[in-house]
């Protein structure tokens, strides 16, 4: 006894100490998603790298300028390098250039396309995280929804069986319709387990979405209450080709496959640069040099007088420093990059065929999303049917069970009939939730099929 009341203190001041979820509105269960996503925060980094590409391109067209200090040593028996044992060469500034046109323009258009490939890949997870949590929270809206549908079933079922029971003492009801109300009662308690697990699963995912650990955060309710469902204006037809139409130009997987096909063009375009385009190089620095001469013995015996040795620094110069400058102009082929065993046609022909992948892929892709957009935009009108039609199913159903208890009681209906008005209010608030869900959910999913955070475009009629 004294284990199990410890046991029971400890366990009641863990949930004492444990805090109660904070409710999180639609807009802030956004931010923090997007706030704490890991996948997002990677496609973002990479964002920055691909920027980073370009401005190497553009690097390209500078020159390396830089300063240098060598010393050479050599050393030779006879011939011109014997005339001197090296010098020292210092270089006040070298500049250095080179660049193949070509290569230089399809490498910058290589790296701006991959930019855009970054650019569009943070467009498309946002687009899949505001999806998933709009999904969650819409569906743990549904779990609490049920629940409390539950439990005023299972309340009106008891008072039901309060009724019933007081009836049949007085011996104005059978026996049947006793069992049958208790059968009825016992059989909402799976219900309920089933509405409690799918509301503890529903929030466990809302907040795995959310990047909260453990379940810090729960839905607000008050969602449920608003009336600004809308139907989307214009004919439906045509309504779903222009939607289709902003999918093909505005969905984020679309534009990536688009600037690869383009990548693969552009790349393509740097390996044939190799035999289309010599490389231009400048080059050039001013300096100083100090040459390290060895004598040289080299004797004239003239007619008259004693011997002449020629000056020769000239030619293996002095041990002065002198201002040294040079400049360089050249243009090179690459004749080897015509044969087709050449590294470089290889990887042409290979680019060629990532052109020709990317464009079936393009094409599998476009088909997908026209019917897609086709698909979740009748979703979307049959969700808002539902809500208008099972907003007032729920109001008619409320009064018939009403009626229905009152009749009940006055001996006027049968006790099935009673449980058959419970039936149908409970359907009726049952297809208005997944009706509510169905719209929030359904709007989400073509938001994100089209690559837009505006509705105004779903729901407005644009000629």
């Amino acid at each position: 006894m004294i284990v199990t009341l410890i046991i029971a203190t400890g366990l009641a001041l863990s949930a004492a100490e444990k805090p109660a979820p904070e409710k999180i509105s639609m807009e802030k269960a956004l931010a923090v998603a997007l706030e704490n996503n890991q996948e997002y925060k990677i496609a973002r980094y990479r964002l920055g790298e691909a920027r980073e590409k370009v401005r190497a391109s553009w690097g390209q067209l500078m020159p390396v300028l830089e300063s240098e200090a060598s010393m050479l040593r050599q050393g030779a028996e006879s011939g011109f390098l014997s005339l001197s044992d090296g010098q020292y060469d210092i270089k006040f500034v070298q500049l250095r250039f080179g660049i193949n046109p070509g290569i230089f323009y399809n490498s910058l258009k290589l790296s701006q396309k991959n930019h855009v490939v970054a650019q569009e890949e943070v467009r498309r997870i946002k687009g899949d995280i505001e999806y998933n949590v709009v999904k969650s929270y819409f569906g743990a809206l549904l779990a609490a929804e049920m629940i409390k549908l539950r439990k005023e079933s299972m309340e009106l079922l008891k008072g039901n069986l309060k009724d019933v029971e007081s009836m049949f003492r007085t011996g104005s009801v059978p026996r049947f319709e006793v069992l049958q109300a208790e059968v009825q009662l016992k059989s909402q308690e799976p219900l309920l387990l089933d509405a409690e697990n799918n509301y503890a699963v529903s929030l466990d995912m809302l907040n795995f979405h959310l990047g909260a650990g453990g379940t810090k955060y729960t839905v607000d309710e008050e969602v449920l209450k608003s009336e600004l469902y809308r139907r989307p204006e214009g004919d439906d037809d045509r309504k779903t080709e222009y939607l289709s139409s902003v999918a093909l130009r505005n969905r984020p997987e679309i534009i990536q496959i688009e600037r690869r096909k383009e990548m693969a063009e552009h790349a393509r375009g740097i390996d044939s640069s190799h035999y289309l385009w010599p490389t231009f190089t400048v080059g050039g620095y001013y300096g100083a040099t100090k040459f390290m001469p060895n004598p040289v013995d080299l004797s004239i015996q003239p007619a008259v007088g004693p011997p002449i040795s020629p000056d020769m620094s000239a030619i293996t110069g002095n041990r002065d420093w002198q201002n040294t400058w040079q400049v360089r102009v050249a243009a090179t082929y690459r004749w080897g990059a015509l044969i087709p065993t050449d590294p470089t046609r290889a990887a042409e022909r290979e680019g060629e065929l990532k052109l020709k992948e990317a464009e079936e892929e393009l094409l599998k892709l476009k088909r997908l999303v026209s019917i897609s957009v086709h698909s979740n935009y009748s979703r979307l009108v049959s969700s808002y049917l539902s809500i208008k039609s099972q907003r007032g199913n729920v109001i008619t159903a409320s009064e018939g069970l009403r009626i229905a208890r009152e009749s009940y009681r006055a001996g006027v209906i049968k006790n099935s009939d009673l449980l058959g008005a419970e039936l149908a209010f409970t359907n009726a608030r049952t297809g208005y939730i997944n009706a509510v869900y169905g719209y929030h959910v359904s709007l989400a999913r073509l938001k994100k099929e089209i690559g837009t955070d505006d509705a105004r475009i779903i729901m407005e009629d644009k000629q």
